[in-house]
């Protein structure tokens, strides 16, 4: 199989029947989702996803921590990667938004100001995340060659979490249900698929720079990538169209603004 045939196989195929069931359900009034926020976060992430991923990934492929067989590709190359790596980029955010827009079911209370979940745990899952992040930088810098692929992944992939936090934690925990039913579903299967590719050859996870550590068949390393990045998807979806986050959006965005006015004195700081 080529690289192509998998996304096609994988990918393609299935978020174009999530379209036609989203399109069935739009027409018979079924869809819950908010409709322009929702297409909104699609369009963000997709293009979050392929700026920020892209410097990361050509840097392990640079340095040969992961390698594709040069007969699974079309060796049409941007960088160091391969077309069909930039394309799982795109793939893979539409298709845990179309996802999301099945599985989504309204909040109980969605215009409520008061949650379960308060500051403090916002704050207090932000220095989780944070703790995280500086251990992994200890465990890369003493831990030898074969953390340095776990070790890029955490430090590329856990800021974005920790911001996510900082801005909504609280409100990520109130939506905990929707949450896991949005994310585990895709994680596991792309991690499925992923398996199945370096099974087939289509890329390879180098032994050098890995833990050698495997769960099925795949590495440790790939089922943490799948379910960190799908899990910063939904999460960063839940926020953008939660009415809380628009209302804390736009609070943030007036202190900035009269910050601003008070800097340049176009406001009065004492009155």
């Amino acid at each position: 199989m080529t690289y192509l045939g998998f996304l096609v196989l994988f990918l393609i195929l299935p978020t174009l029947l999530l379209m036609a069931m989203l399109v069935d359900r739009w027409r018979r009034g079924q869809l819950s989702v908010p409709l322009r926020m929702w297409s909104l976060s699609i369009l963000i992430h997709t293009g979050i996803a392929l700026t920020y991923t892209t410097p990361w990934d050509n840097f392990l492929v640079a340095h040969g921590v992961w390698t594709y067989d040069p007969n699974r590709v079309t060796g049409w190359l941007v960088g160091w990667v391969p077309l069909e790596e930039y394309l799982f980029f795109i793939l893979q955010p539409i298709l845990v938004g179309l996802w999301l827009g099945i599985r989504w079911k309204n909040p109980r209370n969605p215009h409520g100001s008061l949650h379960r979940a308060g500051p403090r745990w916002r704050w207090g899952v932000t220095a989780v995340g944070i703790g995280l992040w500086v251990a992994n930088l200890a465990i890369w810098r003493w831990g030898g060659p074969s953390w340095t692929y776990m070790g890029l992944i955490l430090v590329w992939g856990l800021p974005p979490f920790i911001l996510q936090m900082a801005f909504g934690g609280d409100l990520w925990w109130d939506q905990k249900k929707n949450f896991l039913k949005i994310w585990l579903p895709p994680a596991i299967y792309l991690s499925i698929a992923d398996a199945l590719a370096i099974r087939e050859g289509i890329w390879r996870i180098s032994v050098n720079w890995s833990t050698g550590c495997h769960i099925l068949g795949l590495p440790i390393e790939e089922g943490v990538f799948f379910f960190l990045t799908t899990g910063l998807l939904t999460s960063g979806s839940l926020l953008m169209i939660l009415p809380e986050s628009q209302t804390r959006l736009q609070r943030i965005h007036e202190r900035v603004r009269d910050g601003i006015r008070m800097v340049w004195g176009k406001a009065d700081p004492i009155g």
